[in-house]
Order: C-alpha cells, then sequence, then structure tokens
C-alpha cells in the first residue's frame, strides 16, 4: 500500500469519517440494547439475552468490525486483539468493551493503509462461512505485514501455567467461532495475551 498515514491523520476526511463511525457505533448498540431488552421482557436471563441480542444485530457488528479490522493501522488491531480477545459466542461481549472499539474507531482511515482486503456487507458477513473466509484472509494478510504481526500469528510454545492455559483456551474457543472459526485468529489471540501476560 502507498497511501500514507500521516498525511491521512491531518486531513478532515479522516475526522469526518471517524465521527461518522463512532456514531455508527451508537446506532448499533442502540439496536443491541434494544434486543437485550426484549429479550429480557420474554423472559430470558442476562445472559442468554444478551448473546440472543447480538445475535440479531451479527450482520451489521460483522460488518462494521471487518472495515475497522481493515482500515486501523497494524499496531492499533495488535492493541484491540488484547482487549478485545473474548467476544462471546456471539459477539455480545464486544458491547461491553465498547471503549476498545471506540479506540480502534479513532485510529481508522477513510482509505486502507496497510491491505487490499475490503470490508464485508452485512448480508454477507452474516453467513457464518463467508465470515470465517474473510477472517482467515485477514488474519494471513495481518501476519504478512510486518514482524510484530508475524509473529502474534505464528504459535509459539506457551509459557503460561497449566490453569492459564486452560483458561484462555476456553476463552478462545467461545471467542473464535463467532468471529471466524480461524485457527490463525485464535494463535493470533492467544500470542497476543500471553505476551501482554508476560
Amino acid at each position: 500500500m502507498t497511501v500514507d498515514a500521516s498525511e491521512m491523520e491531518a486531513a478532515p476526511e479522516t475526522a469526518s469519517f471517524r465521527h461518522s463511525r463512532r456514531r455508527m457505533w451508537q446506532v448499533v448498540r442502540a439496536r443491541y440494547e434494544e434486543a437485550v431488552a426484549g429479550a429480557r421482557m420474554l423472559g430470558l436471563e442476562d445472559e442468554e439475552a444478551r448473546k440472543v441480542a447480538a445475535r440479531s444485530v451479527r450482520g451489521d457488528i460483522r460488518a462494521f468490525m471487518s472495515e475497522l479490522l481493515t482500515l486501523a493501522p497494524v499496531p492499533a488491531l495488535l492493541e484491540f486483539l488484547t482487549a478485545g480477545r473474548d467476544w462471546g459466542t456471539a459477539g455480545e461481549r464486544l458491547f461491553q468493551r465498547s471503549d476498545a472499539v471506540t479506540e480502534l474507531i479513532d485510529s481508522a482511515y477513510p482509505r486502507p493503509t496497510w491491505t487490499e482486503l475490503g470490508p464485508l456487507s452485512p448480508q454477507v458477513a452474516e453467513d457464518d462461512a463467508q465470515w470465517s473466509a474473510w477472517a482467515t484472509s485477514w488474519a494471513a494478510a495481518l501476519g504478512a505485514t510486518e514482524a510484530a504481526a508475524g509473529k502474534a500469528l505464528t504459535p509459539e510454545p506457551a509459557t503460561s501455567t497449566i490453569s492459564e492455559a486452560k483458561e484462555q483456551t476456553w476463552s478462545l474457543r467461545r471467542w473464535a467461532p463467532w468471529l471466524a472459526s480461524a485457527a490463525a485468529m485464535i494463535s493470533a489471540t492467544t500470542i497476543v495475551v500471553a505476551a501482554t501476560r508476560e
């Protein structure tokens, strides 16, 4: 990619883009909260209500995240993977980490700086197979960008205790089906988490 991120940082279109994406995130969050309230009215417990609500906006949130994951710079993506490693089985925990999503929005640019991979439409993102294929391509593209990202996507020997490893594995099993079911994504999150703990 030949786009200069430093030039785009000061561009008016960048501020406008980030503002529109913050508003879009607020709209998706509002729809999610309405769905949570509706699920609770049907008698569902809080955790299940959140899962049902997240599934109701799955296509929109995946499409939104696919845009951010291609338009934010690599360091911001690695930071986000650390903060948002457990998105829940339906993506419900992503809404509890709104600050991490907002930080990603505030680092994104209106044009890609590191990948040619484009975002998905909500209709395409709704399909698990197409979402998984996209996430696998995204992980491969991220891994090819620079040494830090490549290292994050390459499994290394575990340095954590057995209980920590079990906790990470359980968390990743719940997160991976929502994001991609892609081994590369699991490796990225595991290594970033392990590096942070060290």
